[in-house]
């Protein structure tokens, strides 16, 4: 088990943790089920509105956004691509909880937890992340609809008195509850698969502890947020910088004249408009990521022959060179809340989830159990003579019978 100050010292180990292979594999299989889900609604969405696949793969390519499109979309498609959003939101809150599963048994000493395990206890557990936020919509939105009836029923004389006047007090209440409730909200969608990750509860269990970790440390969880929001800004900027610093060097040891030269340009430059198409409003944020021309990212360059296939190679190795990039961030902050949720733990309950067992010790104390201790029988030499003796008794009798059976 870690040596843990349970304190904000804590809460800055987050980018060493999550440096780890096997945390952001989970977190990268997370975001490209995520995108896969998100890629096919958006195109369905923009299929109901009325386009053709050829005019969207021109427009949009691999990552279609409808946020800032010049396209007029219908409201139906809109909901379809909130759809898609929802999806990769409830993946992430899934994959989340196997992260921070891992990083729960990487904290109380167990470096050899797989990713399979995790998935595993995501399959049994994660739906209490996953449900945990959408039982305090339903809060929020029943007090809302309470109020909306009350609101229309003191449309009329003396109605007002009763529905609006008396319970004036009570609606400000329920007013700063529903507030209060639209925090734990967010606390729920951070907290959530970290809540089920390291103590295992239940989606009645996680929407109590969202509340009253809000209510309980209300300042240690704002101050611990921002820490983790800025080393996981700056963690995964470095992180990145590699990876632009490779993808530099790269291209400059390729792009030489007298090897590549303009070929490999063209290509990147395909491959690039590949992923984010023409119109996409994430091309000037590359553009600035990699430090080059907004016109490299939306590149023309007709390719021949064997580079239209090179390209597509390319078009896939720069996705997931950029998707382990985010995933990296989403370990982050993943890892972080873990270390959030147990530091805080300790400070409202006084409990030490890292000393308490969890159900994988339990059912290995059980199995141990079940096995008898031969250890505890114990003979002495005068026992284990008799026995001999007995065993040789019963096999001569045995053996004189079968003789006189035959002689028989």
């Amino acid at each position: 088990m870690k040596d843990l100050y349970f304190d904000v010292r804590d809460v800055f180990r987050t980018s060493r943790i999550a440096l780890s292979g096997k945390k952001i594999w989970v977190h990268l299989l997370g975001l490209l089920s995520g995108w896969s889900s998100y890629f096919i609604m958006t195109y369905i969405a923009l299929l109901a509105a009325g386009q053709s696949i050829p005019e969207i793969w021109n427009n949009f390519h691999l990552f279609p956004c409808l946020f800032g499109s010049t396209v007029a979309l219908p409201w139906f498609s809109w909901l379809i691509y909130a759809v898609g959003i929802l999806i990769w939101v409830f993946l992430f809150l899934f994959f989340s909880t196997a992260v921070s599963r891992i990083s729960y048994k990487q904290l109380k000493g167990d470096e050899f937890f797989s990713s399979g395990d995790a998935f595993q206890y995501a399959k049994k557990h994660a739906k209490a992340a996953l449900f945990s936020p959408i039982s305090i919509l339903l809060i929020i939105a029943f007090f809302i609809i309470m109020a909306i009836i009350a609101a229309w029923i003191a449309q009329w004389p003396v109605l007002d008195i009763v529905f609006f006047g008396l319970p004036y007090l009570l609606y400000f209440v329920v007013a700063v509850f529903v507030i209060y409730t639209a925090l734990s909200f967010i606390i729920a969608l951070l907290l959530g698969p970290s809540i089920v990750g390291t103590a295992e509860e239940d989606t009645m269990e996680t929407v109590f502890q969202s509340y009253s970790t809000l209510w309980a440390q209300p300042w240690r969880l704002v101050c611990y947020e921002v820490v983790v929001g800025a080393t996981t800004a700056l963690s995964t900027f470095i992180f990145g910088y590699f990876m632009i610093a490779g993808y530099k060097f790269f291209n400059f040891v390729f792009g030489q004249n007298w090897l590549m030269g303009g070929k490999l340009t063209n290509i990147v430059e395909k491959a690039s408009s590949y992923i984010w198409g023409a119109n996409s409003t994430l091309s000037g944020i590359v553009a600035k990521i990699f430090r080059i021309e907004p016109s490299s990212v939306v590149g023309s360059a007709s390719l021949a022959g064997t580079e239209v296939v090179v390209a597509i190679l390319v078009t896939i190795s720069l996705f997931l060179i950029g998707a382990s990039v985010v995933a990296y961030a989403l370990t982050n902050i993943t890892v972080g809340q873990s270390l959030i949720y147990v530091i805080l733990r300790k400070k409202k309950d006084s409990e030490s989830l890292l000393e308490r067992k969890d159900e994988d010790e339990i059912e290995e104390e059980e199995e141990m159990e079940d096995i008898p201790d031969i250890e505890d029988e114990e003979f002495t030499e005068e026992e284990f003579d008799e026995d001999l003796e007995e065993d040789e008794e019963e096999s001569s009798e045995s053996g004189q019978e079968t003789e006189d059976e035959d002689k028989g």
